[in-house]
C-alpha cells in the first residue's frame, strides 16, 4: 500500500465515532424526583420487552425495599434504531411513575373496613343512670346600671329558660341528675363611680336597691331550678363591682362583697323551710376569690376573672392568672374547667387538658365593654352547658338577648 493511502486510512480511524442511537422525542432515558410529593417518574429503553422495574430502579439510585412503580401507570414504545454500518435494532421504551413505598407498619386498609364492619351501635342507657349536672353561669347582671330594666326582663326568662333547657336535653337522651348554678359575680353595679368615669352618673338604682333585687331574683331563679331538678348546688364567688370600695380602693376585706352577701341571704331564705334541707345546698367562700367543685368526678374552677391582669387579651390573661394558681399550688390548680365572667363575651379555649370558659354578661349595653373594645355591645345571654365525669358537653345560651 502506498504511503499515501496508509495517511487517508488513518485519518479515516481517528475520525470515525460510536453509533449513536435516536431515541424518540418525549421518550429518552431520564428520571425525575419530588421530594415533597415523594413521587417521580423513570423512563428507560431497553433492547428486549419486559423490563425487570427492580434492577431499573436500582440502576437509577432507588433502593427496592423503599420505592417501586405505581400500579397503572406504565407506558410502553418500540422504536426501530439505526446502529450503523447499515443495522438497525428495536428498542422498548418504558416510562412509570415511582413512589415511595408505604411503612410496613401501615394499617391494612381492608383490616380497617372490617372492624367497621363489625362495629354496632351501643344500646342506650336509661334515663337517670348517669350523674351529669346542668351548670348555668348566672355573671354580670350589673343591676343598677342603665338598662337595669331590660336586664331583669331578661333574668326572669330564665325561669322558663331552665326548665325548658333540662326538658330538651332529656329529650334528647342526655341524662341528667342535678342543676348548679355559678353565681360568676358582679350581680350588681355598684354607685362610687370607681369602675369607669360616668357610674355614678348613670347608676338607676341606690345600693340597697340593687341588692334588694338581685336577690329577689336570684330567688326566683333558684326556685325554678328546684321545680325542675331533684338536686341544686348554688356556687357564688364575687365580683369587683361588688366590692366595698372609696376612691378607686377596697376599704374592707374581700369577704366584705356584696354578691356573696345576696346568696348568703338567698341561703339563709332556703335554709328557713325544711322541704329543701336535702333538695339545695349552697357553697359560699368566706374570703376566697376562687372556688373549685368537683361535679361528678370534673374539677371544675370559678372566680369572676379580675384578677387576671396580665395579657393581650382576656383568654391570655385568665392562661396566666391560672398558670400562677398552678405554681403556687392553689386549689383552683386542679380545676380540668375554669368558668369566668367579668369580660362581656363569650369565648371558648383550650389550654392542652385544660378549657377555660367565658361567659357572657346578662346585662344591657356595656359602656366599659365598648370603650374597651369599640365593638359595643357583645350580646347579652346566660351561659349554659353539663358537666360529668367526661368533662364539659352541651353548651348553649339561653335567656338571649339581641345584639346592639
Amino acid at each position: 500500500m502506498r504511503l499515501r493511502d496508509q495517511l487517508a486510512k488513518a485519518i479515516a480511524v481517528q475520525q470515525a465515532k460510536a453509533p449513536r442511537k435516536a431515541h424518540p422525542d418525549g421518550w429518552e432515558p431520564a428520571v425525575q424526583w419530588d421530594e415533597q410529593t415523594r413521587t417521580g417518574s423513570l423512563t428507560i429503553a431497553v433492547n428486549r420487552p419486559g423490563p425487570e422495574w427492580d434492577s431499573y430502579l436500582r440502576e437509577w439510585g432507588f433502593d427496592p425495599d423503599k420505592f417501586e412503580v405505581a400500579d397503572g401507570t406504565v407506558q410502553f414504545r418500540t422504536w426501530d434504531a439505526n446502529t450503523g454500518e447499515g443495522n438497525v435494532q428495536r428498542f422498548y421504551y418504558y416510562r412509570a411513575q415511582i413512589r415511595a413505598k408505604r411503612p410496613t407498619d401501615d394499617p391494612d386498609i381492608k383490616s380497617l373496613i372490617d372492624e367497621i364492619k363489625r362495629r354496632r351501635p351501643a344500646k342506650a342507657k336509661a334515663i337517670g343512670t348517669t350523674k351529669r349536672s346542668l351548670v348555668i353561669a348566672l355573671a354580670d347582671w350589673q343591676l343598677g346600671m342603665e338598662g337595669t330594666a331590660d336586664a331583669t326582663d331578661r333574668i326572669l326568662q330564665l325561669i322558663d329558660a331552665i326548665p325548658h333547657r333540662w326538658n330538651e336535653l332529656r329529650k334528647q337522651g342526655v341524662e341528667l341528675s342535678d342543676i348548679t348554678l355559678l353565681g360568676l359575680g358582679d350581680l350588681v353595679e355598684g354607685c362610687s363611680g370607681d369602675w369607669y368615669a360616668a357610674q355614678t352618673f348613670q347608676a338607676e338604682l341606690n345600693n340597697r336597691e340593687q341588692r334588694t333585687l338581685a336577690r329577689r331574683l336570684l330567688v326566683k331563679i333558684i326556685e325554678a331550678a328546684i321545680a325542675t331538678a331533684p338536686q341544686v348546688r348554688v356556687a357564688v364567688i364575687g365580683g369587683n363591682h361588688g366590692e366595698a370600695r372609696r376612691d378607686g380602693k377596697a376599704y374592707t376585706d374581700t369577704s366584705d362583697n356584696a354578691d356573696v352577701e345576696v346568696a348568703e341571704q338567698a341561703a339563709e331564705i332556703f335554709a328557713r323551710n325544711s322541704e329543701y334541707d336535702d333538695r339545695v345546698r349552697f357553697i359560699i367562700p368566706r374570703d376566697e376569690l376562687a372556688l373549685t367543685l368537683d361535679l361528678h368526678g370534673t374539677i371544675i374552677g370559678i372566680t369572676h376573672g379580675h384578677l387576671a391582669k396580665r395579657g393581650t387579651n382576656a383568654s391570655a390573661k385568665v392562661e396566666q392568672w391560672w398558670k400562677g394558681q398552678a405554681m403556687g399550688m392553689r386549689p383552683v390548680a386542679d380545676a380540668t374547667l375554669l368558668i369566668t365572667g367579668h369580660y362581656h363575651h363569650l369565648s371558648i379555649t383550650q389550654h392542652g387538658p385544660r378549657t377555660h370558659i367565658q361567659a357572657p354578661a346578662m346585662c344591657g349595653p356595656s359602656a366599659w365593654y365598648g370603650d374597651i373594645t369599640g365593638t359595643g355591645d357583645s350580646g347579652a345571654g346566660t351561659l349554659s352547658f353539663t358537666v360529668d365525669e367526661s368533662g364539659w358537653d352541651n353548651l348553649r345560651i339561653i335567656a338571649r338577648g339581641a345584639m346592639r
